[in-house]
Parts: structure tokens; C-alpha cells; sequence
């Protein structure tokens, strides 16, 4: 992806598809890969204001760009896990009760993930707080 298409999909608003996937509805296919570009393209953002943070030790600008790089492999392979495994569990053809169990199971370990998000963006905003404060 061009630096110039990063840009653009970083600066997409896209509240109004995030909404959906907050209200339990399913993308479509191209909303599904718009998000999917635009969260890639808002992680290379980020990375490229890591890499070029002239003020970070070498080590730790390494360190923050591998953790942000292995964060993103790893939501991309949730992704793929989470599909793979709702078509397994089609495949096994279970009866409703079962469903039920296998879609409250994978909506379970979303929601810890969600959690772990709001507790992490929490300690985020407490730490600019504190710096904000001491400026």
C-alpha cells in the first residue's frame, strides 16, 4: 500500500461502520476490508511517528515498533481464527443449544478483548493526563 493511500484510509471517518460493528452488524465484504485498511493504515501511521520520535532511546523505538508490528500479526490472526473456526463449527452441524454455547464462547473472548482495550486506552489517557500536568 502507497504511502499517499495510508494517508487517505488513516483519515477516513469511519465511526458510522464502527457503529455497526457496535450494534452486532455484519459488514459487508468491502465495509469488512475498508476497515480492516484503514486500521492497518492508522498502525503504519503510528509506527512511522515511533520510528521517527527522534527523543525515544533506540532500543526502546525498537521495542514500541516490534510490540505495535506483532500486535498488528496478531489481530490478523484472531481474524483468520475466528472465521476459520465459525466455519469449523458450521461444519459440525451442531444442534441449536450448541450454537448457542459456541457463539456465546467466541462472543466471550471478544468481550475480554474489548476489556482488555478499554482498560489499556484507560491507562493511556491516565498517562497523558499526568503528562499534560507536569508540562
Amino acid at each position: 500500500m502507497s504511502g499517499d493511500m495510508r494517508e487517505l484510509l488513516s483519515s477516513l471517518d469511519l465511526q458510522p461502520t464502527v457503529d455497526k460493528v457496535g450494534q452486532g452488524i455484519a459488514l459487508d465484504f468491502a465495509q469488512y476490508s475498508l476497515l480492516r485498511d484503514s486500521a492497518d493504515a492508522k498502525l503504519y501511521q503510528l509506527l512511522h511517528k515511533v520510528n521517527g520520535n527522534g527523543k525515544l532511546e533506540p532500543a526502546t523505538r525498537q521495542q514500541s515498533e516490534q510490540d505495535l508490528r506483532t500486535l498488528q500479526d496478531a489481530c490478523l490472526r484472531v481474524s483468520h481464527l475466528l472465521q476459520t473456526s465459525c466455519l469449523a463449527l458450521r461444519r459440525l452441524q451442531l444442534d441449536f443449544q450448541d450454537q448457542r454455547l459456541a457463539r456465546e464462547a467466541l462472543e466471550s473472548q471478544l468481550a475480554y478483548m474489548q476489556a482488555c482495550l478499554r482498560r489499556s486506552l484507560a491507562c493511556l489517557r491516565r498517562s497523558l493526563a499526568s503528562f499534560d500536568r507536569s508540562a
